[in-house]
Parts: C-alpha cells; sequence; structure tokens
C-alpha cells in the first residue's frame, strides 16, 4: 500500500511540474531544466515523508497547496538536513491587501478576546507564548489551544487563516515599545527600500560597503582633520564568542546597528546606547571544511529583512524587527567542500550570495534569490562545463573540481543592469599542471546581468594561478576621465600587485601598473594579460609580492579626490607544488597541490593611488600586528577628509590628502574587519570590530561621549 502511496505521489509531483513548466517559453524552458529536476525532487521528498508518517503539522490538502509552485511558500528546506517546519515556512501572505483581509476576519472572529487590554487574551503585539513561527500562529488559529479559550478556527478557509498570521505578524513588527520592551530602546521598524539601497550614504550605513558602487565612502563631514583629535568611546560590546576575531562589517539603519557574530550569529544593537535588541543563534556542524577560521564578514538589508549566508552554505532571512528566522535557502553542500563567508549583496531586488571552498575542489558559482521568498533565481558557475564560454580553458576534465569561489562581496551598476563580482583561485592552486590551460574563470572579475544571471563580459587578470592570488577584491565603480575620456570604470588594486581600470560597461583594458614591488612579470601587453618574465617558475622561487599584494581587505575611494586608497603588504614568498601525477586531496578534502611561505613577515600600509591612473599619490607605513601578517582592517574614506583603519591592534585616522596619521586608539585586539560611519542622534559616529569587541567612537562634544557604556 505504501510502495503505491509513493508511486501516485511521484506522479502527482511530475504532473504538477510538467503542468507549470510547460507553460513557460521555451527558451526559458531550456534554463529551467535543472529548475524542474530540482522541483521534482525536493517535492518527491516531502511527499514521501509525509505518507510514512513525517510532516504532521500539515493536512495533506495544505501539504498541496503548499507546494504549488504559485503558491509563494518555500519548503525546501524541510528535506534537507532535517530542518523543522516552523524554520522553513515563511508566511507569503503579507501584501496590503492580505493584510487588510486579515484585520477584517480577525476582527469579526478574534478581537472580542484579543481586546487590547490583555485581559481576556494575551496581547499579540510581543513574543507569543505558544511559539512566534509563522506556522505556529497558523497551528494556533488552525487548531486552537487546549486548556484555554483559543478555539479552533477551522471553519475558515486556507487563505483566510494566513491572511490572519500575515496581520498577527504585522502587529508584532508596529508594536510600541511599551509591549514587550518597557524601560529598554525603542523596538526597531526596519523598512529599506531599493531606492534606499541604492542612493548615496548618508547618516546610514546600508550595505557592505556603504553603497552598492564598493566606494566606501561617506558624505558626513562632522568628523574632520581639525577635530579627530577628540574622538572618544562611546560604547563597547564585548561578543559572546571563543572565535578571537570578528571580520564583519556592520550594517546601521536609522538607529539600529546589525552585525555577525562569529561563527553564524546575528545581533541587533541600540545605536546610542548599545543594548541588544535581539540576537539570532544558528549551530553549526563540527566539520565543516574550512580554510582559514570561522568567519562571517556581514550582513544585506532590504524590506524590514537582514540577510546572511552562513558557514553551512544556508542563506538566512531574518526579519530585522523581531530576529525571528522569515525563510532559509540551501545554497551549497558543506559535503561537497563549499562554505559561505561573505556578505550578500541587494542587486535588482534579489539577495545575491558567493561560496567559499576553493582549497577543497569545489566548482564555483554565484547565485541570486528572491528576497521576499527565498526562491532561487539564477545560478552561474565560475568553472564553465561542456558547451558553456570558457570550457575551453580547462584539460584533463579539471573543470569538475576548478575552484573559482565567489567568496567577497562585489558591486553593482543599476544604471547598465551589472553585478560585478571577483572570483578566487583554481584548484588545486598550486599545482598548475593538473589543470592545463587559463583556467578562466578563475582570477577574474565577471559582469553579470542582474536580472539573468547571464554573463555580459569577464576580464581575468592572473591566467593560469599558481599562487593563490584570488581576485577577491570589492570591485569599485567610478566614473573617470581616463586617457581624455570620460568613462564609466572599475578600479581594482589586483593581490598579484597590479593596479587595472576596465571600462565597466564592456571589460575594455584601460590601464594596468605594479602598486607594490612585483618580479614575476615584465607588464602587462595591451589587452592587459600579464607578460611573464622569462623562466619564471612557481616552484622554489623567491617571488613578489608573495602571498598577495593586497586582500579580502576593503579599499575605499574618495570621489572629491580621485583617489583610491588600498590596503596593502610589501614581501615575497617562495612556493612549492607537487606534479601531476602527485596532486591528492589531504587532510579533510584540502585540494591544494604544496604551498607557499613568506620569507619575512611582510610590510603593512595603506596607499593613495590616483584611481585614473594609478600613479602612488601617498603611503602610511600600518602598525603591524603581533597576531597576523593579514591582521590588517580594511578603509573607510569620509568628506571630513580622513582616511580610517585598523591594522596592529590599532585603529587609526590619516589625511587624506597627505597620509599623515591624525589620530589613533589602542584596541588590543586584531583588526581585521573594516569602519563604518553612520549619526547617533544627529552626530557622526565611527565604529570598528577589534578582537570580539565592537568599539563605537563619537566626538567628545558629542552627547553620550566620555560616558563609555561596556557590555
Amino acid at each position: 500500500m505504501r510502495l503505491a502511496i509513493v508511486a501516485a505521489i511521484i506522479f502527482a509531483a511530475v504532473a504538477t511540474g510538467n503542468l507549470f513548466y510547460s507553460k513557460l517559453p521555451e527558451s526559458v524552458l531550456e534554463a529551467s531544466s535543472s529548475k524542474l529536476w530540482h522541483s521534482l525532487t525536493w517535492r518527491i521528498q516531502l511527499y514521501t515523508r509525509k505518507a510514512f508518517g513525517g510532516v504532521p503539522e500539515l493536512s495533506w490538502p495544505e501539504l498541496i497547496q503548499m507546494t504549488r509552485p504559485s503558491s509563494g511558500f518555500i519548503l525546501t528546506p524541510t528535506v534537507t538536513e532535517g530542518r523543522s517546519l516552523d524554520a522553513a515556512v515563511a508566511n507569503p501572505y503579507v501584501t496590503p491587501d492580505d493584510i487588510r483581509k486579515g484585520s477584517a476576519v480577525f476582527r469579526q472572529r478574534c478581537s472580542a478576546c484579543h481586546d487590547g487590554s490583555g485581559g481576556r487574551a494575551p496581547l499579540l503585539n510581543g513574543p507569543l507564548k505558544h511559539g512566534d513561527s509563522d506556522l505556529a500562529i497558523y497551528k494556533s488559529l488552525r487548531d486552537g489551544i487546549p486548556g484555554t479559550a483559543m478555539a479552533s478556527s477551522a471553519d475558515l478557509s486556507f487563505d483566510d487563516r494566513w491572511s490572519v498570521v500575515g496581520y498577527v505578524r504585522s502587529l508584532q513588527v508596529k508594536s510600541s515599545p511599551s509591549a514587550s520592551n518597557a524601560g529598554g530602546p525603542p523596538r526597531p521598524a526596519i523598512e529599506v527600500s531599493g531606492d534606499d539601497v541604492r542612493a548615496a550614504n548618508s547618516g546610514q550605513w546600508l550595505t557592505y560597503s556603504g553603497s552598492i558602487d564598493g566606494w566606501r565612502y561617506s558624505p558626513l563631514a562632522e568628523i574632520t582633520t581639525e577635530n579627530v583629535s577628540e574622538l572618544g568611546i562611546r560604547w563597547i560590546k564585548q561578543f559572546d564568542t571563543s572565535d578571537k576575531v570578528v571580520q564583519a562589517t556592520p550594517l546601521v539603519v536609522g538607529g539600529t546597528l546589525f552585525i555577525t557574530e562569529p561563527p553564524a550569529n546575528m545581533i541587533a544593537y541600540d545605536t546610542k546606547s548599545g543594548q541588544a535588541l535581539w540576537k539570532y543563534e544558528r549551530h553549526l556542524p563540527d566539520d565543516l571544511p574550512m580554510c582559514c577560521g570561522r568567519m562571517n564578514r556581514g550582513l544585506a538589508v532590504l524590506g524590514s529583512t537582514v540577510f546572511m549566508g552562513a558557514l553551512d552554505g544556508v542563506l538566512v532571512a531574518v526579519d530585522a524587527n523581531t530576529g525571528r528566522v522569515v525563510w532559509e535557502a540551501e545554497v551549497a553542500k558543506p559535503s561537497d567542500g563549499f562554505t559561505m563567508t561573505g556578505a550578500p549583496l541587494v542587486a535588482n531586488g534579489a539577495v545575491v550570495v558567493g561560496v567559499a571552498g576553493g582549497e577543497f575542489g569545489i566548482r564555483g558559482f554565484l547565485a541570486a534569490y528572491d528576497a521576499a521568498t527565498g526562491k532561487e533565481q539564477w545560478r552561474f558557475h565560475t568553472i564553465p562545463g561542456p558547451g558553456e564560454q570558457g570550457h575551453e580553458t580547462w584539460q584533463n576534465d579539471a573543470w569538475k573540481t576548478g575552484g573559482g569561489p565567489t567568496w567577497t562581496t562585489g558591486s553593482y551598476d543599476p544604471s547598465l543592469g551589472l553585478v560585478y563580482w571577483g572570483v578566487g583561485n583554481p584548484a588545486p592552486v598550486y599545482a598548475g599542471e593538473a589543470r592545463p590551460g587559463d583556467n578562466l574563470f578563475t582570477n577574474s572579475v565577471i559582469a553579470l546581468h542582474a536580472d539573468s544571471g547571464k554573463l555580459a563580459w569577464h576580464f581575468q587578470f592572473t591566467p593560469h594561478d599558481e599562487r593563490d592570488w584570488d581576485s577577491n577584491q570589492t570591485p569599485v565603480l567610478a566614473d573617470l576621465t581616463v586617457n581624455g575620456v570620460s568613462r564609466k570604470v572599475i578600479c581594482w588594486a589586483n593581490r598579484n600587485g597590479f593596479y587595472y581600470v576596465l571600462d565597466r560597461t564592456t571589460g575594455e583594458f584601460l590601464t594596468g601598473v605594479p602598486f607594490v614591488e612585483q618580479n614575476w612579470a615584465d607588464g602587462l601587453d595591451p589587452s592587459g594579460r600579464p607578460i611573464l618574465k622569462e623562466g619564471i617558475s612557481t616552484s622554489g622561487r623567491l617571488t613578489k609580492p608573495g602571498g598577495g599584494a593586497t586582500n579580502w581587505q576593503n579599499p575605499a575611494f574618495d570621489p572629491q579626490q580621485g583617489l583610491v586608497f588600498i590596503p596593502t603588504t610589501e614581501g615575497a614568498s617562495i612556493f612549492s607544488k607537487t606534479g601531476e601525477e602527485e596532486v591528492k586531496r589531504g587532510q579533510g578534502g584540502l585540494y591544494v597541490g604544496s604551498g607557499s611561505a613568506w620569507v619575512a613577515p611582510p610590510i603593512p600600509s595603506v596607499r593613495a593611488l590616483e584611481a585614473a591612473t594609478g600613479a602612488r599619490r601617498w603611503e602610511y607605513r600600518s602598525p603591524a600586528s603581533k597576531f597576523s601578517y593579514a591582521g590588517y582592517s580594511g578603509l573607510l574614506a569620509t568628506a571630513g577628509g580622513l582616511v580610517f583603519g585598523g591594522s596592529g591592534e590599532v585603529f587609526f585616522a590619516l589625511d587624506s590628502k597627505t597620509g599623515h596619521e591624525l589620530w589613533r586608539a589602542a584596541l588590543g585586539g586584531e583588526t581585521r574587519a573594516a569602519p563604518v560611519t553612520f549619526t547617533i542622534d544627529g552626530s557622526q559616529a565611527v565604529a570598528i570590530a577589534a578582537g570580539r569587541a565592537l568599539v563605537v567612537f563619537g566626538l567628545r562634544n558629542s552627547t553620550g561621549v566620555g560616558k563609555i557604556s561596556v557590555h
């Protein structure tokens, strides 16, 4: 009997999928074949679980209704890694019309008890005793609550029940502070539009780079070269983590600061007091494939939702006002070598995320997800398969484990409709004999159409990389005059030691010059391809710039001066590699083909380059770290004529015109994350993570400065 049921389930799932996809145009249908198969398989798994006694929370009619392709519900995570329905179900009945409908039903059926007094029935604008998830509210409404006056509403239609859930959720979001947070800071009321994300940074910090063009520049100018010496601490927050370093960039929306806490938590703080408003905690498996520690570099925000790519390969959407899970989407499997460490990027109404795992033989990709539902919209593989552009640059079937991670955050130009993203190293990174060819699209910038994920153009900085010179830098988008012509460009200081200017419409190479000492190339040819020095080898030879002239730590761009500020390292390494037949996976699946070592501690510095030419304007020798050669931060430029950065456990401010140090503060912990700036009650503040703490500074004459609050 059960086998017959399963067979019927499979037939129903196939029929449902075919009915939906048969309505698609042929061109779309071809691109959707993999999605169709995925759509069918997860439904079959879920229906089979139901047939054998699983998924008791939903009846068969409800389950069928919620798994229709057009239903708006996302249930995929329920069949991956055993996640609960409570964590997976996000109510799609949240439009203004749904809320109005739910309000009408509520007034008719529920308001007699839930009248707002809290006398006959609990208030609904705070935490709910019987569960706060969308599904928990739905079940309470459908089934009633035994032992209470809450009766079943089984006579309501499926749509009506979910509309009431949407209305109840709206009460929680709009609740007053006195309802559930008496004596504390106001509950957040976050609502960030796409226009807000695209607008120039003002008193908030709404994206990883402060703006979608990758500038890390703020027009705030209250803190200047004249008064920066008056900076003092407003508050310090000590994180509850055993990890020694926080690499995350905070987001600031209104009076709320959001930040990730390693390994996979999110916290919202009141910017004025530093008091925690909510915390989301995620528990991770112990055997994740990580090369470089349990890191997360930040968040994205859109609407009333914040998004995080977690180390276990899951994109998590959390209500920015409450910290409750809205939806989850599995992006990649750790069992295949994947993790996620970078901040997502909001582009064209979608959440774009990259993956890490270049040291574990992954086949990298970039993917976009619907911000409201978590449905995957497109996926672009950075290692092209058979029949795809660039596949000819791989031999020996090496593309199957070719690497190409996308582990840092890109930039977006809405006027061109293009997303720009850096691609990391090939695999095995040091043993190139195992993967003959240029190995596209590793060590490249890719420009993708934001609406489809299709490739517009690419530029490869280091073909056939054998030195781990990932192109994992943040693309800086600017409009500059290059060789007398006004251009829309990308400015890119690459890990290989060269600074590049590219046309961001076409990918045309415009300028390329070294910005650190290098000895591996005689320059770049007219197309921007490196001209290798004769006899250069990657085995046993001292090579500059060694492990990298810069890394993931962010540059900053000052549009007023036309300067780009780069965190750099001068140094040399000796590389080694194994032969093609000797390349094997190491412990935990590590697939690198030997390694490299610095011959001396690299020298960190901040360098100011003319954005259009790469000419060096000034240099600041950064404080050295006692913990790590990479113990420096990304940078922040402001209209106050300042460049903020961290290195060697020191937070510093430089004159952006000269590079002279104007102020510093010893923080005692590694400063790898970039600083951000925003306003608190109209006064400019600056924040940076150091070690296990977040430190917020303001001018000493500002309200709240001098009365240090340590949490």
